[in-house]
């Protein structure tokens, strides 16, 4: 239950509660999406928290007009360098666990991994291999009948 700011207070900096609430509910999601507090951030809980006292302070003001025409707050340089770190690790992750499942799936030899290898490019085994592996048949078959 948020006591401080009192919602009888916050009530008091927007026309209707519906406002109050799109008001605190914006700057909580843009506070969580990297933008800097306007407030010090100690004894916060958490963003929804912060952003009830920003607004309190007077700090975060209802503007009317178009959803569209709203300013977007940037987010910091921090921000972005953690997210892209985020992404990085992940990618990194996605392909460690694709070379596991790759080994483990049978344990690739230089034969096995030449042909995954034609295969993702497109291609298949030379036809100078498929013709050496028809002869080899061909002459298994005549072997037999003599």
């Amino acid at each position: 239950m948020l006591t401080d700011p009192s919602i009888e207070k916050l009530k008091q900096k927007t026309a209707s509660p519906y406002d109050l609430t799109v008001l605190v509910s914006k700057r909580a999601r843009e506070l969580t999406d990297g933008a800097q507090p306007m407030l010090d951030a100690e004894g916060a809980a958490n963003v929804v928290s912060l952003a009830c006292r920003e607004v309190a302070a007077d700090k975060v003001v209802a503007v009317k007009g178009d959803v569209e025409d709203e300013a977007v707050i940037p987010i910091t340089r921090e921000e972005k360098i953690r997210r892209r770190e985020e992404a990085e690790n992940r990618r990194r992750m996605l392909e460690e666990e694709r070379a596991e499942r790759m080994s483990v799936s049978g344990g690739l030899n230089s034969k096995g991994l030449d042909d995954l290898i034609d295969a993702l490019a497109g291609g298949g085994p030379d036809e100078e291999e498929i013709v050496a592996e028809e002869d080899g048949a061909e002459e298994s078959e005549f072997d037999d009948e003599e």
